[in-house]
C-alpha cells in the first residue's frame, strides 16, 4: 500500500469515526431535563426527623440515570483517542503530553461555563440563605479550587459547593486525564485489566453494601475513623484514607463506557438480518420504556420510593437500573435496531443534535435557577409547593440559557480548527468527551486543468470531437453524466 493510500485511509477512518449519532443526543437531552426535575424534588423538599427527604416522586429516578452520562463520557473519550491514534506522528508523542493536551481541551470547553455555574450558585445560595456580602465573598475565595475542577477530590467551599451539580463535572475532568493517560501509555493493559477490574470491584462493592455513590459520601476501603465509623460525610476528629464516592462513581462509569466502545466496535462487524434487527428493536423498546418510566416516576414500577442519606429505597435495585443504562447506551451506539434508525432521521437530526449539545450546559446551570425561582416566588422549602410549577419554569429557562451558552461557546472558544492529517486532508477535531460535534473532511485534490478557451474550441476540427468521446481516459462523474446524456439525445 502506497503512502498516498495509507493517508487516504486515515482520512476515511477519521471521517467515519466522526459520524454524528443523533439518537444518543436525544437521550442526553431527555435525561438532562429529568435531572432538573430530580434536583427540584430533592433541594426544595423538607426532611423528616430520620433524614428522609419527602421529595416529589416526579423525576425521582433521574438520580440513577446520571450513570448514562458517565458511560457516554468514557465512550467518546476512546473515540477521540482512536481517531487521533490514526496519525503516526501523534501516536509517537509521550503519554503525559497527550493526556495533558486532552485535559486542556476539556477544561477549555468547560471552564467558562464551570465558572459561570459556580458564581451563579454562590449568588443564589447567598440570597436564599440571607447570607451577608462578606460571607459570599469568603465562600468564593474558599471555593477557588472548584474553579480548577477539583471539588470531587475533596476541595470544597464554605457553602459545600453552592452549585451541587458541579461535583460531576469535577469528576469528569479528573477521571478523563487518568483514563486518557492509561490509554496512551498502554491501551491493551487498560482495556484488558484496569477498566474491567475497576468496574467489577467498585460496582460490586457498592452493590453489596448498598451505599450511594454520590458526592456526599466518602469511600474508605475499610480504613475508617474509629470515633466516626459512618462512611457518609466527613470525619469528626481525624482524617480517613479513601476517596470521594462521586469521583469513584464517575471513574467506574467511564470505565464502563470504555468497555462499551470496544464491545460496540466488535458487534458492528457482524452481519445483521431483518430478524436480528427486530429482536434488537424489541430489546431496545423494553429497556427504553422501563428507564423512561423509572426516570419520570419510579413509583409506577416500585410502588414505594424514598431517598435517604445512605441509599435509595425501593424494589428495583439501582444496579439493575445501571445495567439497563448500559444496554440503552450500547444499543443506541450500535445503531442496528429500527428505533435508533428512526431517531437518526434526517428531518429531526439538526434539532436533536443541537439539543443534545446543550445537555451538559443545562446540567451545569440549572441548580441556581431553582433557588432564584423560589426566592422570587417567596416560598420556603419547608412549605408545600407545586413541583410542576417549579419544574417547567426552571426547565425552560435552563434550556434557553443552555442554547445561548452553546451558541456563544461554538462561535468563540470552541470554534472549529482544521488539523492536517498526513497532508491529505483537513479534519475538524475539537470536541469534548461529553459532547459530539459535526465534522467535515476535505481531501486535498490537484488543481483542475484550465478549460480550453472558446477560440481554441472553434479552431478544433470536427474529428477532435469524436476522438474525445471515444478516448479511453478516466472521466469524472460529471463528465460521464454529460457523455451518457449526449448519447441518449443522439
Amino acid at each position: 500500500m502506497t503512502k498516498e493510500n495509507v493517508a487516504e485511509q486515515q482520512v476515511q477512518t477519521v471521517a467515519q469515526s466522526r459520524k454524528r449519532n443523533f439518537a444518543i443526543e436525544f437521550w442526553r437531552f431527555f435525561f438532562a431535563i429529568a435531572i432538573v426535575g430530580y434536583h427540584i424534588g430533592t433541594i426544595l423538599a423538607p426532611r423528616d426527623m430520620n433524614g428522609i427527604i419527602r421529595a416529589s416522586n416526579w423525576m425521582a429516578g433521574a438520580g440513577e440515570i446520571l450513570f448514562v452520562f458517565t458511560l457516554t463520557a468514557g465512550y467518546f473519550l476512546v473515540k477521540h483517542f482512536k481517531r487521533l491514534q490514526a496519525n503516526p506522528e501523534y501516536s509517537k508523542r509521550k503519554a503525559s503530553g497527550r493526556a495533558w493536551e486532552y485535559l486542556w481541551d476539556r477544561i477549555k470547553a468547560l471552564l467558562p461555563v464551570l465558572a459561570l455555574g459556580i458564581i451563579l450558585g454562590i449568588t443564589s445560595v447567598a440570597i436564599f440563605k440571607r447570607a451577608t456580602f462578606e460571607s459570599a465573598v469568603l465562600s468564593t475565595f474558599n471555593g477557588l479550587w472548584e474553579f480548577l475542577g477539583l471539588y470531587s477530590a475533596g476541595f470544597g467551599a464554605a457553602y459545600s459547593q453552592a452549585n451541587g451539580a458541579m461535583w460531576f463535572i469535577s469528576g469528569l475532568l479528573i477521571c478523563s486525564y487518568i483514563i486518557y493517560w492509561f490509554m496512551c501509555k498502554c491501551e491493551d493493559a487498560f482495556v484488558g485489566i484496569v477498566a474491567p477490574s475497576l468496574f467489577v470491584f467498585l460496582g460490586g462493592w457498592w452493590a453489596w453494601n448498598g451505599t450511594r455513590a454520590s458526592q456526599v459520601a466518602w469511600s474508605t476501603f475499610g480504613v475508617q475513623n474509629a470515633s466516626n465509623p459512618a462512611v457518609i460525610g466527613k470525619p469528626v476528629t481525624s482524617a480517613v484514607i479513601g476517596f470521594n464516592n462521586g469521583l469513584l462513581f464517575v471513574l467506574l462509569g467511564m470505565c464502563g463506557g470504555v468497555l462499551i466502545y470496544y464491545a460496540v466496535e466488535k458487534l458492528k462487524t457482524f452481519k445483521y438480518n431483518t430478524a436480528t434487527k427486530v429482536v434488537l428493536t424489541l430489546l431496545y423498546a423494553f429497556v427504553a420504556t422501563v428507564l423512561v418510566i423509572y426516570t419520570i416516576n419510579p413509583t409506577v414500577i416500585e410502588g414505594s420510593y424514598e431517598i435517604t442519606n445512605n441509599t435509595v429505597g425501593g424494589a428495583l435495585s439501582r444496579w439493575t437500573v445501571h445495567l439497563l443504562c448500559i444496554l440503552l447506551v450500547g444499543l443506541t451506539l450500535l445503531e442496528k435496531d429500527f428505533i435508533t434508525e428512526l431517531l437518526n432521521n434526517k428531518y429531526t437530526a439538526k434539532v436533536l443534535g443541537y439539543l443534545g449539545g446543550t445537555a451538559l450546559y443545562i446540567y451545569m446551570l440549572h441548580m441556581p435557577f431553582i433557588y432564584f425561582y423560589v426566592e422570587i416566588r417567596g416560598k420556603h422549602p419547608t412549605t408545600p409547593y407545586s413541583w410542576a410549577e417549579v419544574f417547567w419554569v426552571v426547565a425552560i429557562v435552563s434550556t434557553i440559557l443552555g442554547c445561548l451558552v452553546k451558541y456563544l461557546m461554538d462561535n468563540t472558544i470552541l470554534r472549529k480548527k482544521n488539523v492536517k492529517v498526513e497532508n491529505v486532508g483537513t479534519v475538524q477535531v475539537p470536541d469534548t468527551a461529553m459532547q459530539t460535534v459535526d465534522v467535515e473532511v476535505k481531501a486535498e485534490t490537484k488543481p483542475a486543468a484550465k478549460k480550453p478557451s472558446t477560440r481554441a474550441k472553434s479552431a478544433e476540427k470536427p474529428v477532435a470531437k469524436t476522438q474525445k468521446t471515444t478516448a479511453k481516459k478516466p472521466l469524472t462523474k460529471t463528465a460521464e453524466t454529460k457523455t451518457k446524456s449526449t448519447k441518449k439525445s443522439k
